[in-house]
């Protein structure tokens, strides 16, 4: 997903970049329909809108993530908070969560990225995904380490470029291995187990 909802998006053309860099059989999908999803609102989880449906249905049919934001004012943008929000209900079961989960940034700004980028990390991680954590990738100079090529876009920086591919390969070892899956798997046996005991507390109370 690019958290950018720009047409000419650099975040959006690193997304591009990606299959030439991942390991061998790593396959992508783009969701593309972020600028529909609309803000948040508890009061329509009953009924939520389709565009949350097709968002929601699109996390829950991967068990990998790759977030390509920029940074706006300090932090991640609205839209991509707002995704996150989304995703992160039913609280009973979130469909944003035990996921293996890549966040890069590209931007243009030399003093940009690096906030933006924890701040997505942090509340990826706290939704109980399994967060590439190193090496952090952000393309300050998105602008000229991106290049055209064919139907895609091509990152002519060797060292990011070189740090991607490592990444890539530790988010398809964190597919691999499960355990992303197996976490959230045993956060909800667990949750449940204590919720019985507690159900069993508060009766015995009485």
């Amino acid at each position: 997903m690019s958290g950018s909802l720009r047409r000419e998006s650099y975040n959006s053309a690193l997304l591009t970049a990606l299959p030439a860099l991942a390991p061998a059989g790593m396959e992508f999908d783009r969701f593309t329909g972020l600028g529909e999803v609309p803000p948040y609102d508890q009061d329509l989880e009953a009924d939520p809108p389709l565009a949350v449906l097709r968002w929601r249905a699109a996390v829950e049919a991967h068990d990998g993530i790759v977030l390509a934001t920029p940074e706006y004012l300090r932090s991640m943008p609205g839209v991509v908070k707002n995704a996150i929000d989304w995703a992160s209900r039913p609280v009973h079961a979130p469909p944003l969560s035990g996921k293996a989960v890549l966040v890069l940034v590209a931007t243009p700004g030399r003093a940009l990225g690096y906030r933006s980028l924890g701040d997505a990390q942090s509340l990826l991680t706290g939704l109980r995904n399994i967060v590439v954590p190193a090496p952090e990738v952000v393309i300050n100079s998105a602008e000229t380490a991106l290049v055209p090529d064919g139907d895609a876009w091509r990152l002519t920086d060797p060292l990011s470029a070189a740090f991607i591919r490592l990444q890539l390969g530790l988010l398809a070892d964190i597919l691999e291995s499960g355990m992303a899956r197996l976490l959230e798997e045993r956060f909800r046996a667990r949750s449940a187990e204590i919720t019985a005991v507690l159900a069993k507390a508060a009766g015995n109370g009485r």
